[in-house]
């Protein structure tokens, strides 16, 4: 009988390729972790219909607004409605990852006034988020005023409404514009989540 040599059968040769091999995984996993991580450098809105509502304006009585966003509205230049750069006399920064949230600042100068802005918008931006804003002012304006706060808070309805288009943004009772042409147009019928969600609660027949 013909006894089979212990394993492995034959010694790995000097010039096998495995320290190659190792670094191309290694390098491959770098770039997977790389581009994951660019993919989380500003926060992404799901597409859809949301609902916006500014906690001070509803104190007012102003109703929410509804807001068509595109599958590629938010981008690293312009996301949650900002528009990241110098416009004027202001400078406006992107949000960064903040722990668990993300910050975004900007200044802008009014005559002998700077007016810093800090917003930290937090939540899933898949069924909700919200932005909570200081502006701080230096001097104070009026020699008294030195801060406003304000926050919104946005809840995703659903689908766009047929006849809608991403930049779409519809305001109760005054119409829709449209944010990237401009556009007025007059105001859709709201969708069943929204119609639902006014709607009173049906009143429960007792059983028999």
């Amino acid at each position: 009988m013909r006894h089979l040599p212990p394993w492995p059968a034959r010694a790995v040769p000097a010039h096998a390729p495995l320290p190659g091999l190792c670094l191309g995984m290694a390098l491959a996993c770098l770039t997977l972790a790389q581009a994951a991580h660019a993919d989380d450098d500003f926060p992404r809105r799901r597409p859809g219909l949301w609902e916006v509502r500014s906690v001070g304006a509803e104190s007012s009585g102003l109703p929410p607004t509804r807001q068509c966003v595109g599958e590629h509205a938010d981008t690293a230049a312009h996301h949650l409605d900002r528009t990241v750069g110098v416009r004027g006399s202001c400078t406006f920064g992107a949000f960064r990852r903040a722990g668990t949230a993300w910050l975004a600042e900007s200044v802008c100068r009014e005559a002998r006034t700077v007016v810093t802005s800090r917003a930290i918008a937090s939540g899933d931006f898949a069924e909700a988020y919200r932005i909570d804003t200081l502006v701080s002012y230096d001097p104070p304006l009026g020699g008294v005023r030195r801060e406003d706060k304000d926050a919104l808070e946005a809840h995703w309805l659903g689908p766009c409404a047929p006849g809608q288009k991403p930049g779409d943004i519809v305001v109760p009772g005054m119409g829709t514009l449209n944010m990237n042409d401009g556009a007025f147009r007059a105001e859709p019928s709201p969708p069943p989540a929204a119609r639902a969600r006014r709607a009173p609660a049906a009143h429960r027949n007792p059983a028999h």
